[in-house]
């Protein structure tokens, strides 16, 4: 696996953020975008993959080639802005029936040109075509990452099903903003037993307007708190780095 990203400063790196403005539910215009990375500098932060919602239902412009388009111009407006922050190109697969044809037409959504694959999905059970979906991606030598598993919760069979799909290989990314309550009692819950458990190979703070962001924020130091500086580190500056950008630990 080759990855052209060069090393970037020391730093903690965002793999779930809907930066780019204007194309799904995230910030509104560059004037959010820049709100965002300025807050999110002073938080510690060099970097961010722009994940957009990728869901043909609903965002059908949403592609890999729009997505490092648009990417590409959002880095370029924050350097006229002197703005040394980075950006790398994502997506946020929604997984839905025909998402294997679709990704067959116009590509996987990887992050930052990795061979991970950042997933969700929001059907109050746990249809075939998730494990389907997500074991297709393994087959063909992609990383699935199963966003917020602690923000979805189908009726049956949850927790057996989160279990057997680990057990495939499809690492979990939980979201910061389950740390405060904001989310609800069950994520709030449910976000700690996983950290307790070490399940989460990501954490990220799944970024859409500067409205939320500081309950985001906020649930990034109280991981810090409650557990460990370093293990802060570990799910927000190493990982990234060794899993995505390719960094040699």
């Amino acid at each position: 696996m080759t990855h052209p990203t060069p090393p970037q400063p020391t730093g903690l790196i965002d793999i779930h953020s809907h930066m780019i403005p204007g194309v799904d539910d995230g910030c509104a215009d560059l004037s959010e975008s820049l709100e965002c990375v300025s807050r999110l500098q002073k938080a510690g932060f060099v970097g961010t993959i722009c994940t957009p919602h990728v869901f043909p239902e609903m965002y059908p412009e949403n592609t890999p080639t729009n997505i490092a388009a648009w990417t590409a111009q959002l880095q370029q407006q924050l350097r006229d802005a002197d703005s040394s922050y980075q950006l790398w190109p994502g997506g946020e697969l929604r997984l839905f029936p025909d998402a294997v044809q679709w990704m067959q037409e116009h590509g996987v959504p990887t992050l930052a040109g990795s061979r991970c694959v950042l997933c969700d999905f929001w059907e109050h059970w746990w249809p075939s075509f998730i494990t389907d979906t997500l074991a297709w991606l393994i087959q063909r030598g992609y990383q699935p990452i199963l966003a917020h598993p602690e923000r979805m919760r189908p009726e049956r069979d949850y927790d057996q099903r989160l279990a057997d799909v680990q057990k495939m290989g499809v690492w979990l990314q939980g979201n910061f903003r389950c740390m405060t309550g904001e989310e609800g009692y069950q994520p709030d819950q449910i976000v700690r037993q996983l950290l307790q458990q070490n399940r989460y190979t990501f954490m990220a703070m799944d970024m859409h307007r500067p409205d939320s962001l500081e309950g985001r924020l906020d649930g990034m130091r109280l991981l810090e708190m409650e557990f460990t500086p370093d293990l802060l580190l570990d799910l927000v500056a190493r990982a990234p780095r060794q899993h995505i950008l390719g960094e040699k630990q």
